[in-house]
């Protein structure tokens, strides 16, 4: 008698708790309602208090368990707050996603950049990453399980041409600590990726197109005529791809930067 195999139980989540930092909005807002979704419990935490109680309600809504938690990842301190508070009222850690970053201001050449910007971006996209890495993984360790999913940027592994030197100085540091630490802690239970997506259509890229002195209609067809798709990405298309690295289906992929782009890193 032939057998079915039920792989949709590979993208369970039931039982689990994720960490999700950046929670608020965009990208990390589209992650935490598509986990709910597989059944996992969730920890919003933003540096934006409001939109992370705005999350845990959507999450609640679809009769999971969520708790909303005010975190800035420049702050060593808040970050180790984050992890007890969730840990405490969660009882777990098993996911943890570094959906939180902030964008680079100041586009110009490398030689006018304000050097203040450097730890600014720095201390979140790059240093916050890791302490946040740090701290779960304590946690996780200690189940011998977990996975880690970190959100880098196609600016992490190509230049962007445009003055963003700084934020691709941090995205590349992603991907070289995402592949680092997936090595060091294989053996150990814990998997650790990363997403590089292309432009998504979220709060933050809005904002950037509202700038004074900026075209709108210019700067998106300069975006999208770099993506092979011709599209920005919608934030909900970044759901699947976080489950997936975060599910049993992933259980032997480890330190893989998995470019969302459309087809950005294949030109």
């Amino acid at each position: 008698m032939a057998t079915t195999n039920n792989y949709g139980k590979h993208f369970d989540l039931s039982g689990r708790v994720a960490l999700i930092t950046g929670a608020g909005a965009g990208l990390g807002e589209a992650v935490a309602h598509g986990f709910a979704e597989h059944g996992c419990d969730i920890a919003a935490a933003d540096v934006n208090f409001d939109t992370a109680k705005r999350t845990a309600a959507r999450v609640q809504a679809l009769g999971r368990r969520s708790i909303a938690i005010h975190v800035d990842v420049a702050d060593p301190v808040q970050i180790k707050r984050m992890v007890e508070e969730t840990v405490r009222s969660l009882g777990a850690i098993d996911i943890l996603v570094n959906s939180a970053g902030v964008p680079q201001i100041h586009h110009d050449s490398a030689e006018n950049i304000p050097i203040e910007d450097w730890a600014k971006i720095m201390d979140v996209n790059l240093r916050g990453t890791f302490i946040c890495c740090q701290e779960a993984a304590r946690v996780m360790l200690e189940k011998g399980k977990g996975s880690i999913i970190n959100f880098t940027s196609i600016a992490g592994t190509r230049g962007q041409g445009r003055g963003v030197n700084i934020f691709c100085a941090s995205k590349g540091g992603v991907n070289g600590l995402t592949m680092e630490l997936a090595i060091e802690w294989a053996q150990r239970g814990i998997r650790v990726n990363a997403i590089a997506p292309c432009q998504f259509l979220t709060p933050a890229l809005e904002h950037v197109m509202q700038e004074p002195g900026v075209d709108p209609q210019q700067l998106m067809q300069r975006w999208t005529s770099n993506i092979p798709m011709g599209r920005v990405g919608q934030p909900s298309e970044i759901a699947g791809p976080a489950l997936f690295l975060a599910s049993d289906a992933a259980s032997m992929v480890t330190g893989v930067i998995l470019p969302v782009d459309g087809g950005y890193l294949a030109r």
